[in-house]
């Protein structure tokens, strides 16, 4: 211990200071020793404030999720016609329009064309030679029986509510509908069209029976609300007129006339 007294009391004067003069004892050593250290402080170390604990934060809310809706759930609009199951190349015309028909999507505000998805109906695509109406006689051609497809499906789209913008009627009536209610095509001839009125995509649906009947409809989402249709067709002096009429109001009307 005086020892180390000794060397701090050295170390206090500096080099350039004037000797201490000689102290003659251990006490007299243990005297200055102690008057060397009466300024200091012992050190203590800080005391660290802890941060203080956070706000507990509210339970976060789940996001919402909304049930999935089958976006082609819901049977808008149908029709089912019936054919001889014998016709064999009539038959398979039909059956070549439905197919092309089949699962075809139409957009909002989007227009359906019936030639232009089935397309030009020829030999090389599968279409056979069958009965057709030409300038109101009967004769056979290429795709014959694929204007039952788009009547069908003109019935579909009435109840469906939507919106036709090209329809034709037959020069002659047909069997498989009553007056008034078919739309015949032709390629580079009548065209059958309509437009989607909605905001959400409706798609085309079909199942062909080979046993003898034909079914078209328009699908849309399982939980769309749409307002039912009146259909009705009135006669007068050989004109057939169609008129469909929505929450009381007409919005559409068409004529047929036959030889």
């Amino acid at each position: 211990m005086l020892e180390t007294a000794a060397l701090l009391l050295a170390l206090s004067v500096g080099t350039n200071a004037t000797p201490a003069a000689p102290v003659d004892s251990q006490t007299a050593i243990v005297e200055q020793a102690q008057q060397f250290t009466e300024g200091f402080v012992p050190y203590e170390a800080p005391v660290i404030e802890p941060d203080p604990e956070p706000e507990p934060a509210e339970p976060s809310k789940p996001a919402e999720t909304k049930p999935w809706v089958n976006p082609y759930g819901q049977t808008l609009g149908t029709c089912t016609t019936k054919f001889a199951a014998s016709n064999t190349n009539r038959n398979t015309n039909i059956q070549l329009a439905t197919k092309a028909c089949n699962g075809y999507v139409i957009q909002p505000g989007a227009t359906f064309s019936f030639n232009t998805v089935v397309g030009q109906r020829t030999k090389a695509r599968g279409y056979k030679e069958a009965g057709v109406y030409v300038n109101g006689q009967t004769d056979t051609g290429v795709g014959g029986g694929i204007c039952q497809v788009s009547s069908t499906l003109f019935n579909a789209a009435l109840e469906s509510n939507m919106t036709i913008v090209a329809r034709r009627a037959h020069s002659l009536p047909v069997s498989y509908l009553p007056r008034g209610r078919d739309a015949t095509v032709s390629w580079g001839g009548p065209e059958f069209k309509f437009k989607n009125p909605y905001d959400f995509p409706v798609m085309i649906g079909t199942y062909y029976n080979k046993g003898g009947s034909l079914t078209m409809a328009i699908l849309g989402p399982a939980d769309a609300k749409i307002a039912k249709p009146t259909i009705k067709v009135t006669q007068k002096n050989g004109v057939y007129t169609l008129t469909r009429t929505v929450n009381g109001k007409v919005n559409y009307t068409t004529t047929s006339k036959y030889n």
